[in-house]
């Protein structure tokens, strides 16, 4: 019994050295291996793709343009050099819609009006346009390749804080939840239309302060128990 305990154990250790193998080779192959063709010259090509599955709703999109600096420095602060660039940017704003249950929605008999609670808006990973700018002013006396690299990186870095930030102020959340409260109730409503339930829909977000009309909710009832009274 021993033995095939070992023997059991020795194979389950030599399948994750394997796996563990595989992952970190494709891991390397993907971030680090650059492709080439038969003449041995490197290729623009997808070097790897994965489909997710997604119940997110997009809601709201901001977009401007970006004003990016960086600064660096070679031979203990003898070559200077900066960065400028202005680029297009975008932000999108989603409601994750997975988290969402019956209990999330109750039901105003009187008023027929259905209360959905939602997620609140999450802000979307930046996305700046490096491949459109339309300033790229670099200077500096001598700029080595390294030293450009290196701006280039902080520039990006730069831009992509400066628009997360913008994307994060107060006022652009309100709109984003605004411009997503107009779109689910647009996208309930005609649902249960469809369904032959014309009814008034109204969508809160569960980061918003609740006001002094909640008293005129009837919240003890949830769907079920409506549409339990309704079969």
């Amino acid at each position: 019994m021993n033995n095939l305990v070992k023997s059991a154990l020795g194979l389950a250790l030599a399948v994750a050295i394997v796996v563990a193998s595989l992952i970190g080779y494709r891991r390397y192959t993907e971030s680090y291996t650059v492709a080439t063709d038969e003449n041995d010259l490197a290729v623009a090509r997808v070097v790897a793709g994965r489909l997710f599955a997604s119940s997110e709703l997009r809601v709201s999109r901001l977009s401007g343009t970006v004003q990016a600096t960086a600064a660096t420095s070679r031979l203990w602060g003898w070559l200077n050099a900066s960065r400028v660039v202005k680029a297009p940017y975008e932000v999108d704003y989603f409601v994750d819609l997975r988290p969402l249950g019956p209990g999330d929605f109750r039901y105003d008999e009187q008023r027929r009006t259905l209360l959905v609670e939602v997620p609140d808006v999450v802000v979307g990973r930046p996305n700046v346009d490096e491949g459109n700018v339309t300033v790229d002013q670099t200077s500096g006396v001598f700029v080595s390749r390294d030293a450009m690299a290196e701006l280039q990186r902080r520039a990006s870095g730069t831009a992509t804080r400066v628009v997360e930030a913008k994307a994060r102020e107060p006022q652009n959340i309100l709109k984003a939840r605004e411009n997503g409260r107009v779109a689910l109730e647009r996208l309930f409503a005609g649902t249960l239309a469809a369904a032959g339930l014309p009814v008034t829909v109204e969508v809160r977000f569960a980061g918003e302060a609740r006001g002094s009309d909640t008293t005129r909710w009837d919240l003890t009832r949830s769907l079920e128990e409506v549409l339990g009274n309704a079969g």
